[in-house]
Order: C-alpha cells, then sequence, then structure tokens
C-alpha cells in the first residue's frame, strides 16, 4: 500500500466518498450498451432490472444488518465482566506509559507511546558497543523513523477511528521484538545492564503498540458496521421504493402504448439508485478487509 491513491481507496478515504467512485464506475459501465443502442423497445428488460434490484437490495441489507447485530449482541456483557474489562483496560494504560495521568484520548494515548518508543529506540545509539554487525542494530535507525511518520499521521484520516488504525498498521512489531530480543542475546546481560533494560523496555513498549493496534481495532470494526448498516437503511428506502415504482408504472402501459424515452430515464435513474447499497458495502467492507488483512496475527508471530 505504498501507492497514496490505493491507500485511500482501501483506507484513510472517506467511505461515502469512496462509494461515489464505485457508483460511478458501476453507472459507466451500464451505460456502455445504452449508449450503443440508445433505446428501449421492450418493456421486459426493465421489469427484470427492477425486480433483480428489488429482490437484491432487499437481502443484501437485512443480511448486512443481520450480521452487524450479531456482532453488537457480543457486547451485551454482566457488571461483573465489564467492571473486569474497563479495570484491566485502565491498567493497560497506566503500564504502557508510566505517568500518573496517562491520556485517555486514543490519539494523544498513541502520539506518548510512540514518543515513548522513538526515545527508547533512539537511546540505544548510546548504549550500543562501536560495532555494525550485531543482529538488530539498524533498530536505532529505522524505528525511530517510523515511530515519527506514524506520529506525524495520526488524525489524517477522515474518521477519527481510522486516523489512530491506519497509521498502526505500518509497524513490523513482531520484527522489532526479534531484534531486541537478538541483541540482548548478543551481549551479556552483567556487561551491559542498561542496554538490556532498555532492550526490555523497548519490547514492552512494542508489545503495547501492538495490543494498542489490537484493542482500537475491535472499537473500529463495530463502529464501520454500524456505519455501514445505518446507512444502507437509510438508502434502501429509495434503493427498493424506486424499482417498485417503475413496475407500477410499467404495469400501467402496453408495450405499444409506452413512452419509451420516458421508460429509458426513469430505469437509468433506478438502476442507479439502485447500485447505492452495494457500492456502500463495497467501500467499507474493502476498509473493513484491508484491515483485518493486517492484524491477521498478534505480536509473537507476523504474516
Amino acid at each position: 500500500m505504498d501507492d497514496r491513491f490505493s491507500r485511500w481507496v482501501l483506507l484513510s478515504g472517506n467511505r461515502f466518498s469512496v462509494a461515489t467512485g464505485v457508483l460511478f464506475i458501476m453507472t459507466m459501465v451500464v451505460l456502455i450498451p445504452l449508449i450503443l443502442r440508445f433505446a428501449i423497445r421492450n418493456l421486459t428488460p426493465p421489469i427484470y432490472i427492477a425486480s433483480a434490484l428489488i429482490g437484491g437490495n432487499i437481502t443484501l441489507i437485512t443480511l448486512v444488518v443481520a450480521i452487524n447485530q450479531v456482532i453488537l449482541s457480543q457486547e451485551l456483557e454482566s457488571p461483573g465482566s465489564l467492571r473486569e474489562e474497563v479495570g484491566q483496560t485502565a491498567d493497560y494504560r497506566q503500564a504502557a506509559l508510566d505517568q500518573p495521568a496517562p491520556p485517555t484520548d486514543p490519539g494523544d494515548f498513541l502520539e506518548q507511546l510512540l514518543q515513548q518508543t522513538h526515545d527508547r529506540a533512539r537511546s540505544l545509539a548510546e548504549l550500543l558497543p562501536d560495532s555494525t554487525d550485531e543482529p538488530g542494530t539498524h533498530l536505532i535507525d529505522e524505528l525511530p523513523e517510523e515511530c515519527a511518520q506514524i506520529s506525524d499521521q495520526l488524525g489524517t484520516a477522515s474518521d477519527k477511528i481510522a486516523s489512530v488504525i491506519v497509521p498502526l498498521l505500518g509497524i513490523e512489531y513482531a520484527t522489532h521484538i526479534q531484534e531486541c530480543h537478538q541483541l540482548e542475546s548478543a551481549y551479556d546481560e552483567g556487561e551491559h545492564e542498561q542496554l538490556h533494560a532498555t532492550l526490555d523496555a523497548l519490547s514492552a513498549d512494542l508489545k503495547n503498540l501492538d495490543i494498542a493496534r489490537q484493542y482500537f481495532t475491535t472499537a473500529f470494526m463495530k463502529e464501520e458496521l454500524a456505519k455501514l448498516s445505518r446507512s444502507l437503511l437509510y438508502v434502501g428506502v429509495v434503493a427498493v421504493s424506486l424499482p417498485v415504482a417503475l413496475l407500477i408504472y410499467l404495469a400501467s402501459f402496453s408495450t405499444a402504448a409506452a413512452p419509451m424515452p420516458a421508460i429509458f430515464v426513469f430505469t437509468l435513474v433506478v438502476v442507479v439508485v439502485g447500485f447505492i447499497p452495494l457500492a456502500l458495502l463495497i467501500a467499507f467492507i474493502l476498509r473493513v478487509a484491508t484491515v483485518a488483512q493486517n492484524i491477521a496475527s498478534i505480536t509473537p508471530f507476523m504474516t
């Protein structure tokens, strides 16, 4: 995802803007045969189109809303479970930054955690002996740069929760933690006590960043599915009603008496509007699937 446009389409772009682009492409594909043969001479194809859009959109909207409700139902927990979860989250937030009052805003929390990781990675340059052939020494150069880049990207996405998730996908947590372990094994702990302490703390920071990524991604997935379901319900009213109106309109004419230019325009509008639920689904699922692919593995392994 080094290409900026691909990254915008898959991750950082506003989902409604992406859906508009998808709808435009689908409309252009539909217009090709209509432009080549600019006329409707038979009422049967519009009837089939309207019927397919009605059945397809009802199925699509019902299925997505049902999946969303199943996922959200998992959040219905007892007070004891909620208390335990809140306590564990607070403990994690406190331990990750080791300060009296860690920020509660996800962006501020991650920015401070990234700065902490950046500083510890930079401090390795002073602690490592003068050697260029030891494993993992590029932590000194690459990891601080990655942390700085991610800090700059925080808050740049169109959605608040996405602005936290998207930048965090770029760090190879498992690789950097493995490099920390390789450095620890390369130097005796008794002779390089400060180096081992810094590497342990750096490994903990990387694990905490990965935990934050997984935790915020859970909230992100729920928000995306809830937004998708709500949007589909909104547009579904028109996307289902218009094809029904087209069927009723077509039923009032015989083929010989039907006003074909008006039916052509009406059918085109129905097709474009009927594609909106599918365009929304494609736009949202593209981002959800991309994020899911990037968090498919947890820290000890990488895929």
